[in-house]
């Protein structure tokens, strides 16, 4: 479609409406002959045809014969969608919504959004800091925009509703605020109809900015609360024996991984205790190192000897169709009467557990036992170590030993650096042991990358 004076209309459609500037084209007797989207979701009555209003335009650029382009823009109010886009928290983003509201666009402004337990949020600003407030769900006085039925609302009187408005407010708007929500600007003057364009191209903004960051916060605590069970319990308690352990997973950021440790006392004064390693890293390895955690607390309930657990474990894995093996040592610990614990160990293909004594000797206990989770035909054998007080288990991921040294990518840490590391915790306490144990490992590698680190420390006392 072209206009009498050669003006190509669609190629100036084409041409404007990707623009975030709202854009009019405007024939010599001032009629709308184009407008962009940004213009229609701005000026929402100034549409094809209509007369165009000098008053609302910016920048002109002249197109000859009369006809001209108009540009304009509200610089205040695109900074305002700039900054509602950066949030990242549904708080963060309320707070920013009634805060720009009342800088913006009148003295108060309220945002009311629905909240858990049929109830709603009253989030308030009047210059100063935001503030909210729960209240079982009313709000009468603005029904027709919580329901949907209205797009735009003006308000005379407001009832008794969590407003905290100033008493001698003029008038308010209330618009969409996404589903089930309204923001409410008041003022103690009425509003001009640009005002009220503005706010209704505000609460557009807003509520899509809500929307976003409401899923985003649904997401990140959905992901919390997975991530929850994966990670490691708080060490308990066990009579007999101190502590301690080192988890640094690989990737640092999701904060798990596929080597894992739980201690399991029991009401008897005993305690079951592994250390594993799942093939792997990342989010799929610690999925699988849940499954083994959670399957091998199940069955340390009616099995305690380390080498039967690990047969039922090896079964039980194999009967989900697991296709990550695992290595880990089990143990299960029993205090003795006139001190020190009897600790009886298996593996499954696991680094050999290491003990350093109080005189500062370290042994290697010796504890063979085939991977788990893959192979029907399995062998593992077990151990008995009795630690005298004093004396520390450590079990350890290959982590420690195959890290790389930062200074040249093919040497590795080994458990022959690491029995000389535990050598100088002569005399340490469980805690101390196993903090020095992470700072040699973390200063071998220097910040380069490295795969999971888990170590757990069991000390008699």
């Amino acid at each position: 479609m072209s206009s009498a004076v050669g003006i190509d209309l669609d190629g100036w459609q084409r041409l404007v409406d990707g623009l975030r500037e709202a854009v009019f084209v405007v024939d010599a007797a001032g009629v709308v002959r184009v407008r962009n989207a940004a213009a229609a979701d701005r000026f929402p009555r100034l549409g094809l045809g209509g007369q165009f209003d000098v008053h609302v335009a910016g920048r002109r650029h002249d197109l000859g014969e009369g006809w001209s382009a108009w540009y304009v823009t509200d610089s205040t109010l695109d900074h305002a969608h700039l900054r509602l886009a950066g949030e990242g928290s549904r708080e963060a983003t309320l707070k920013t919504i009634v805060q720009l509201a009342a800088e913006l666009l009148g003295e108060h402004c309220v945002a009311v959004v629905p909240a858990t337990r049929d109830r709603l949020e009253w989030w308030r600003c009047g210059g100063g800091e935001p503030t909210v407030m729960r209240t079982p769900r009313r709000a009468s006085e603005i029904s027709e925009v919580l329901t949907g039925s209205s797009t735009l609302l003006r308000i005379t009187s407001l009832g008794e509703g969590s407003w905290g408005v100033p008493e001698d407010f003029g008038c308010a708007l209330a618009v969409p605020l996404g589903v089930g929500g309204a923001l409410v600007v008041v003022r103690k003057g009425d509003f001009a109809p640009n005002d009220v364009e503005r706010i209704r191209l505000f609460g557009k903004h807003a509520a899509v900015a809500l929307e976003s960051s409401s899923r985003l916060t649904e997401q990140q605590r959905t992901i919390e609360v997975l991530r929850s069970a994966l990670l490691p319990l708080p060490l308990p308690e066990v009579r007999g024996v101190t502590l301690a352990s080192v988890f640094i997973p690989a990737h640092q950021r999701a904060l798990v991984g596929g080597d894992f440790y739980d201690v399991h006392p029991r009401t008897d004064g005993s305690a079951t205790f592994v250390l594993g390693d799942v093939c792997g890293h990342g989010l799929e390895a610690a999925v699988h190192s849940g499954r083994v955690r959670q399957s091998l607390q199940a069955l340390s309930l009616v099995e305690t000897n380390p080498v039967r657990l690990l047969h039922l474990l090896n079964t039980s894995l194999r009967a989900t169709g697991s296709k990550l093996f695992t290595t880990l040592v089990v143990g299960e610990l029993v205090p003795l009467a006139d001190g020190g614990v009897r600790l009886s160990l298996a593996s499954g293909g696991h680094p050999a557990p290491l003990v350093l004594r109080a005189d500062g000797s370290v042994d290697e206990v010796s504890a063979t036992g085939a991977i788990v989770g893959i192979l029907a035909d399995v062998r593992f054998s077990g151990e008995q170590v009795t630690l005298a007080p004093g004396d520390t288990l450590v079990l350890y991921s290959d982590g420690f030993t195959e890290a790389r040294a930062h200074t040249n990518r093919t040497e590795l840490f080994g458990e022959q650096r690491l029995q000389a590391v535990l050598k100088e915790c002569k005399g340490l306490p469980a805690e101390e042991i196993a903090r020095h144990c992470e700072r040699a490992v973390l200063k071998w590698l220097d910040h380069d990358d490295h795969d999971d680190l888990a170590l757990l420390a069991v000390q008699a006392v």
